[in-house]
């Protein structure tokens, strides 16, 4: 089980967001490009997530949950981040993989939520 309490943490930093927002590229904000890019790289990472989660290739696991927190922490994503960045932690302790096991699906659902915020706030 979980043991990481995300219900009071922000689904997204507003402020960060709007600095993204403030920065354009082209025609549009660098928020808006890149945030197209963290939306759809989401479920890819969560796919690649759900098959390396079985076969507990420790550092695999680590590698695709240091890309999430990585672009995460880029776009604002407070929740998303905090989940992988306890993963990350997780991930460099032996025996320890057994608590990610729900980690997909709550990535995955916070990937929803963290767009729907972002729609939102725009």
């Amino acid at each position: 089980m979980l043991s990481l309490d995300i219900e009071n943490v922000v689904a997204i930093h507003e402020s960060q967001l709007r600095e993204l927002l403030d920065q354009p590229v082209g025609e549009s904000s660098l928020f808006h490009r890149l945030r197209r890019i963290f939306i759809s790289e989401g479920p890819d990472l969560v796919g690649e997530l759900r098959q390396l989660m079985p076969e507990g290739n420790r550092s695999e696991i680590h590698d695709v949950f240091h890309k999430i927190k990585g672009s995460s922490a880029a776009m604002g994503a407070k929740r998303i981040h905090a989940l992988a960045a306890y993963a990350v932690q997780v991930c460099r302790e032996d025996d320890k993989l057994g608590l990610l096991s729900e980690l997909p699906d709550l990535i995955e659902a916070e990937y929803s939520r963290y767009d729907s915020e972002a729609r939102r706030l725009l």
